[in-house]
């Protein structure tokens, strides 16, 4: 399986923490996701996110059982998801949110950013975004 990586940075200020992005996801989505926190390694650093301070999973039951690593250093945070297994959804909201965090992510995101969960069509909800 494929790991796609997304990168936000934030230039002006520090990257926000896990608990106030899953509450700007929960506040766009319409949501409650589930956040859980992972141990990280103390003085590790990578590229584009600096310093690593945490990291953790978040998941949404709603979004067709969606999940996602989030990792959060000094200057960016990293977004990691399986696409099969994440809700493109999930993962354009968590990007939303992250810019709206006064993050830095140059792609252009889907118009249904704009959209709670339950705002969201049948079709957009299912979307055929799972492998078979």
């Amino acid at each position: 399986m494929a790991i796609i990586h997304y990168d936000v940075i934030f230039e002006k200020h520090a990257a926000p923490t896990l608990e106030k992005i899953k509450s700007k996801i929960d506040q766009r989505m319409g949501l409650n996701t589930r956040l859980m926190k992972d141990a990280v390694e103390v003085a590790h650093a990578w590229p584009y996110l600096g310093m690593v301070r945490e990291s953790g999973t978040l998941e949404c039951a709603e979004a067709s059982d969606s999940d996602m690593e989030i990792t959060v250093g000094s200057t960016g945070v990293r977004i990691s998801c399986v696409p099969s297994s994440t809700h493109p959804y999930f993962r354009e909201i968590a990007l939303a949110a992250l810019i709206e965090l006064g993050g830095k992510f140059d792609a252009k995101l889907d118009s249904f950013v704009g959209k709670k969960w339950n705002e969201l069509s049948s079709v957009e909800k299912k979307g055929g975004w799972r492998a078979g």
